[in-house]
């Protein structure tokens, strides 16, 4: 990563791959809708690697990916909060929308 490398957070972005029009085209990429679809997709790769009856293992695996997406979208909030500190730039979607697709995701796939 570039601040490993010993450019400071602020910094980044003036660097001229790590712009803000780049970081915005790169979000744009990534919208709540492209999300909730790699989410759904992801689910059913869980379904398939666990054994049909074992429900339980499947919640726990869902519940562990939950947390994990919930904690990398908190680090990619806090390094553009970092390195691009008098933006307004966020991701186009939000922690209670990720907990919203995962939630409608696991509900959907009990009835």
């Amino acid at each position: 990563m570039i601040m490993e490398g010993g450019v400071r957070a602020e910094e980044v972005g003036y660097q001229l791959k790590f712009s803000k029009q780049e970081l915005r085209r790169c979000i744009k990429e990534y919208s709540g809708k492209d999300i909730k679809k790699g989410l759904e997709s992801l689910y059913h790769k869980i379904e398939k690697h666990t054994a049909e009856n074992d429900n339980r293992l499947q919640q726990v695996v869902w519940q562990f990916m939950q947390e994990e997406f919930i904690s990398q979208y908190k680090h990619y909030e806090d390094l553009i909060t970092r390195c691009y500190p008098d933006s307004s730039i966020r991701l186009e979607f939000t922690i209670k929308d990720v907990l919203d697709y995962f939630t409608n995701i696991a509900m959907s796939q009990k009835a």
